[in-house]
């Protein structure tokens, strides 16, 4: 067998939800196109996602939030197409392809990569097994940004950062008054969307929140006095197209990973206004778009109320952090990993 012939199975929790999902058909599509043999397997049932990957699929259509004996099956469906498809690399992505990962039985390489900042925050004993065994079986890891440290490992990381798709050129646009908040992103507990719903009742201002989690029926219970000031779009594939000229992002996240939301938010030209903490501290904004406090993001939104435009980035900026994020460029990066792999196999 040629030392450079690569088969990867890159492992997913679903085709869409999340940044890490997109990134990884986004990257998928690249290998693909560069003739790398490429597969993906979704572990949990869900919708397509803006980007149709187009390597083989095996979807193992496990119920999302499902009990032990989902887990068990989804385990075993993903052992067959292992069999089945021989695979001489696996790439792992978050949590739930790091549990399954760890335990499958193969000749094939193990690669991890670390999206978050804090993983397995809901099960950290858990993760130090999955991780321990992830160790013990050699794993390379790769991280999507250089702010990122590996947890329960001493491993230094490669760094690839996540492709997105290209935008159309950045256009200045003339200042203009806030209309509308918004959030974009999980409906989870370190995402902090019920920051939103706070800084609307300050400002009086309509918001919206797009994506879903376990955190929707809360929210949505949290707005029922508020006579429709807060709407829910739950998942769509396209959160950018619903954006008008006059719409301010949140993102009150107390922990980030690579930021994917506020990466494409930037590439087209959206305003923004982040939370005041170093996963985000990391883009160097101008100090006007950092907040600490829904007091801080009421106060800032009420002072800039006529001029949104001062919450937009320059191109400069943007073209700075989106750098090195072409799905060409980040392909050719996974491939020189993946070929070093197969060499030391």
């Amino acid at each position: 067998m040629r030392s450079n012939y690569i088969r990867v199975m890159f492992v997913t929790n679903s085709l869409s939800g999340g940044g890490a999902e997109r990134a990884t058909n986004i990257v998928v599509n690249a290998l693909h196109d560069s003739g790398i043999k490429v597969a993906l397997v979704p572990i949990n049932d869900g919708v397509r996602d803006l980007v149709e990957p187009k390597c083989e699929i095996f979807e193992l259509k496990r119920q999302w939030q499902g009990g032990v004996f989902t887990l068990i099956s989804a385990f075993i469906s993903l052992q067959r197409t292992i069999w089945r498809w021989k695979p001489t690399i696996i790439v792992l992505n978050c949590d739930l392809p790091e549990l399954l990962g760890s335990l499958s039985i193969g000749s094939h390489k193990l690669v991890a990569v670390e999206h978050a900042t804090f993983p397995w925050t809901k099960r950290i004993q858990l993760g130090k097994i999955v991780r321990m065994l992830l160790e013990f079986r050699g794993a390379r890891w790769v991280s999507v940004s250089n702010h990122l440290s590996i947890w329960q490992s001493k491993q230094i990381a490669s760094v690839i950062k996540n492709a997105v798709i290209s935008q159309p050129e950045y256009i200045e646009k003339k200042s203009i008054q806030v209309e509308r908040l918004n959030f974009v992103g999980r409906l989870s507990v370190e995402k902090q969307p019920s920051w939103l719903v706070e800084i609307a009742k300050k400002t009086n201002l309509p918001a919206r929140i797009i994506g879903d989690g376990i955190l929707m029926e809360d929210l949505q219970e949290s707005c029922k006095e508020l006579n429709n000031l807060v709407e829910f779009l739950g998942y769509v594939s396209d959160p950018w197209e619903y954006f008008e000229d006059s719409d301010l992002l949140i993102v009150p996240s107390v922990f980030e990973g690579d930021g994917l939301v506020v990466v494409e938010a930037l590439m087209r030209g959206i305003p923004i206004l982040l939370s005041d903490i170093p996963d985000l501290r990391r883009f160097e904004l101008p100090e006007i778009n950092y907040c600490k406090s829904v007091d801080d993001f009421s106060r800032t939104i009420l002072q800039n109320l006529v001029s949104l435009d001062k919450l937009k980035v320059s191109g400069d900026i943007v073209k700075n952090i989106t750098s090195n994020r072409d799905p060409r460029f980040v392909a050719e990066k996974w491939i020189k990993l993946l070929k070093e792999l197969r060499q030391i196999a």
